[in-house]
């Protein structure tokens, strides 16, 4: 019988914390880096996967970014590099991806540049591939304030979350000026 209780009161621990974290949330996680060498300051979402398995697809990731001179945001940036990155069946890899942000059921299509990554999983045969597109300040700003974003990947639609879009909204707020004192290194203070 006590084993019995045992293994009951375990089980319903487990089945605890499994529900616990099914119902936490991500929080963005926001990275400044300065270089130096440039004198350039370059602020990115870290990338979040926002799909797994869909289609020919692996996986999906996000992790838009924007970049300023100095150590200290004068402006909102006029431009956000929405970075998305893909890995893909190496057999399915299409030469021509075509990629359009859907934003309130608005499709919206933007130049970028792209690179294929040879393996990015290690023992698979995949192809990783990074997008990285060239997306107004106001683009994003509306990015942010949607009902409904998705990315549409050859006919292949990835809807984005409402904790992806709130990872959005808060790295937003590193692209307003009011928030600069984030962007003070230790440098700058003489630390």
């Amino acid at each position: 019988m006590f084993i019995f209780l045992l293994l009951v009161l375990l089980s319903s621990a487990a089945t605890g914390v499994g529900q616990d974290a099914a119902l936490t949330t991500e929080t963005a996680k926001i990275e400044t880096t300065y270089e130096a060498d440039k004198d350039r300051t370059i602020v990115r979402l870290v990338a979040v996967q926002i799909s797994g398995e869909q289609g020919k697809y692996k996986s999906l990731h996000m992790s838009p970014f924007f970049s300023f001179a100095g150590k200290k945001l004068l402006a909102a940036p006029e431009i956000i590099d929405f970075e998305l990155r893909t890995v893909v069946n190496v057999k399915l890899l299409s030469t021509d991806l075509y990629v359009v942000f859907v934003i309130d059921g608005e499709q919206v299509f933007l130049s970028s540049n792209r690179w294929a990554v040879k393996r990015p999983v290690p023992g698979r045969v995949w192809v990783g591939e990074h997008l990285v597109f060239r997306m107004p300040y106001e683009t994003y700003v509306r990015i942010t304030k949607a009902k409904t974003f998705s990315l549409k990947f050859d006919g292949v639609v990835f809807p984005v979350n409402e904790s992806h879009l709130q990872m959005l909204r808060d790295f937003l707020k590193e692209m307003q000026v009011e928030n600069q004192a984030t962007f003070i290194h230790p440098e700058a203070l003489g630390r």
